[in-house]
């Protein structure tokens, strides 16, 4: 079994980083968080919600700043709200706490305002800072990796090349007793029998034909459109995709031969390791399926981009590569791996093997591209509004 150094958790997961993030509870307080951050070299997680929501919206909202501060990444968080939002600083202090992690709070109102929250914000994040300094990285099992996989910005490389790569890199994953983590189910359509046909049992196949005919219907029902009217998007035109079938194709690559297990909401804890599909259906950029798998519980993400990408995460590294070896001789400052050499002649076993060795680089402390240019989005998944109920995801706990 292969061993890499991290970080244990009280918990029981491993940590492939140890950050400090700062945490707005509310819009409101976003501008106070960005200033500790900024002082502090802490991550900031801001964001747009946190109060005069729905309950499935709130819900969704809470499931994610929950995450936030209790990633595998993060050895301690500062809450910051204003002090009458909708969320309930409480709620996810309790959350986070469980954990096993040291979590502190402050309220803009009761602090007396932003310059006097800033300065204890400030004072809270260093001392945490420096307990997270004083902690060392031990030997751990590589079967504590929970890995994203992910594709945004494809072009004809990606399925040739990129995720192809991923694929024989997540089943050396699942093969060392770690979790992969599978999402973007509005690319599976058109595939989605051979996802079926590689999962685990019929239950299992069911559950992946259920979740995409649904969402064939769901999008009829809200927008009087096909998936296959927005999807491929003009970017993925370009790139050489012709069509919805040809674009899924490529995406399911990435899930190697290894079966799948199940099917999970969002928040959803992982039963067991191996291949997981897990049901997010944010409408959106590539962030919002990144942070899905933050969500998740995942401690690294590989992301394929044909055309490149910059996108990070706050609380894991993104190691990006691109089946393009053009794409990556131009934009070698935002990608860590080149799986374009499978486009020049070399095996697919051979660029996973290579791509799963980066991995537990990047595990072990190798700083991704996406980290040291400061790549730290996080974006919460929303999901449209049903016509008909049907829960977005798991309570996260609060």
């Amino acid at each position: 079994m292969r061993e890499i150094l991290a970080y244990e958790r009280p918990d029981g997961r491993i940590g492939l980083r140890n950050r400090v993030v700062v945490i707005s509870m509310v819009s409101c307080s976003n501008t106070v968080v960005s200033r500790i951050a900024q002082a502090t070299g802490a991550i900031p997680i801001t964001h747009e919600y946190g109060c005069v929501e729905f309950d499935e919206d709130h819900k969704r909202t809470k499931l994610a700043l929950v995450a936030a501060g209790a990633g595998p990444n993060v050895y301690g968080a500062l809450l910051v709200g204003l002090g009458c939002e909708q969320t309930s600083m409480a709620d996810v202090k309790r959350a986070v706490a469980g954990t096993g992690k040291p979590v502190e709070a402050l309220l803009i109102q009761e602090e007396g305002g932003s310059p006097e929250a800033e300065r204890r914000g400030i004072e809270i994040v260093r001392k945490l800072q420096a307990e997270a300094d004083a902690q060392e990285r031990v030997p751990c099992s590589a079967a504590g990796l929970v890995v994203g996989i992910q594709c945004g910005g494809s072009d004809w490389t990606t399925a040739v090349a990129g995720n192809t790569a991923i694929g024989a890199m997540s089943d050396r994953v699942i093969e060392n007793g770690g979790s992969v983590l599978m999402s973007e189910v509005m690319g599976f359509p058109g595939s989605e029998h051979i996802v079926a046909a590689n999962s685990v049992n019929r239950k299992v196949g069911l559950q992946v034909l259920d979740m995409v005919a649904d969402l064939r219907a769901e999008y009829v029902e809200l927008y009087g459109q096909t998936i296959e009217e927005v999807n491929p998007t003009p970017g993925n035109k370009a790139g050489g995709i012709t069509t919805l079938v040809e674009k899924s194709m490529g995406n399911i690559r990435k899930m190697g031969n290894s079966p799948v297990q199940g099917v999970l909401r969002l928040g959803e804890p992982i039963p067991h390791p191996g291949l997981w599909v897990v049901d997010n259906r944010a409408q959106g950029p590539d962030p919002f399926n990144v942070t899905g798998f933050a969500i998740q519980g995942a401690n690294v993400t590989v992301f394929s981009s044909g055309r490149g990408s910059p996108v990070g995460c706050a609380v894991m590294p993104v190691i990006k590569i691109t089946g393009n070896p053009a794409t990556f001789r131009k934009l070698e400052s935002i990608t860590d791996f080149n799986a374009g050499v499978v486009v020049e002649g070399k095996s697919i076993p051979e660029t996973g093997a290579d791509l799963y060795e980066l991995l537990l680089e990047v595990a072990g402390g190798r700083a991704t591209k996406s980290e040291l240019n400061g790549n730290v989005e996080y974006a919460i998944p929303r999901e449209p509004a049903r016509k008909k109920h049907r829960d977005c995801c798991a309570d996260g706990g609060v």
